[in-house]
């Protein structure tokens, strides 16, 4: 909902958009999301694993008064903080060695002091509760937008990577088997090979297995890579996807007889590994080439790319 004040969220939209900005303040492998779908939530969103609880609370009305939202403000952290003390057996479990020091209502606008008191009243409260999962100095606040304006330009620029994802990829050398990739036959491998031997740097035989081989194992990293996307951020694995999907439906138009296939080859490759590193800004190089490997290995054994003689 969009109101004087120029606010755009509702509920739904603002949670979605706090735990990605929490991902990227906090970096994305150090924030866990706790859904809510299986029978209630337990007063959290998520937790970071320094210690910090957040809940992303956003009134219905936008344009709220100060009072009003610190009414809305004060009755969510209430009823939030009374679940963070009352479901202790299942919070043990979920918090598991991580000691919370801090909760926090992430909300859009936060505009009286009274929160403020109203967070050290209950804070004193969880202190006193004795709770195995919180710090000696417990506290609660209420941070807003603002507060994290950094960040959100960054998220309005692209995705944020998970450290280890970001971590350079390695291209095997040999299947998970050990079996050497210059020695793998297969009809589909076949089909490359023939593909490639219309280049003329990649006649000699030996030195087309070879370069076979790194396309095999690029092509292993690339799937390897597109998996750890989907299991860290789906949304990032969804990206990649649409941006090589792009490139193979523009394969057939853009090349022709008469096109050198070493340079028909170097243009593919180039072009993938741009739009990778346009749509995930931030990625290492060395990822958006392996990704461009894959999808050109697999093209190769496929119908997608080809090279066709001079009429």
């Amino acid at each position: 909902m969009t109101g004087a004040s120029g606010w755009i969220w509702d509920p739904d939209s603002w949670q979605e958009w706090a735990i990605r900005l929490l991902r990227q303040h906090h970096g994305a492998d150090n924030v866990i999301k706790v859904p809510d779908q299986d029978r209630g939530d337990l007063g959290i969103e998520c937790f970071t694993r320094s210690g910090i609880v957040y809940q992303c609370y956003c009134p219905e009305n936008p344009d709220l008064s100060p009072r009003a939202l610190y009414g809305n403000h004060r009755d969510k952290i209430t009823a939030d903080i009374n679940k963070f003390i009352k479901n202790e057996t299942e919070l043990v479990r979920l918090f598991g060695s991580v000691k919370i020091r801090s909760w926090i209502l992430f909300t859009p606008r936060h505009e009286s002091h009274k929160s403020v008191q109203h967070c050290s009243e209950k804070a004193t409260l969880v202190r006193n509760s004795n709770l195995p999962y919180a710090t000696d100095d417990f506290m609660i606040d209420v941070h807003e937008l603002a507060d994290y304006k950094d960040s959100a330009e960054i998220l309005n620029r692209g995705p944020i990577l998970p450290a280890p994802v970001g971590v350079p990829a390695t291209v095997p050398k040999a299947t998970p088997d050990g079996i050497d990739f210059r020695h793998i036959q297969s009809p589909l491998i076949s089909t490359m090979d023939e593909k490639l031997s219309r280049i003329p740097q990649l006649k000699n035989p030996e030195k087309r297995a070879t370069y076979r081989a790194s396309l095999l194992g690029s092509q292993l990293a690339g799937e390897g890579l597109l998996d750890r996307y989907l299991e860290s951020i789906p949304e990032v694995h969804q990206q990649i996807i649409d941006c090589v999907a792009s490139v193979e439906r523009g394969l057939l138009l853009a090349y022709g007889p008469g096109d050198h296939p070493h340079k028909v080859l170097g243009s593919v490759i180039e072009d993938v590994r741009i739009r990778v590193e346009q749509v995930v800004p931030g990625i290492a190089k060395s990822n958006a080439e392996s990704i461009a490997l894959m999808a050109v290995t697999d093209w190769l054994q496929q119908c997608p790319l080809d090279f066709e003689e001079a009429g």
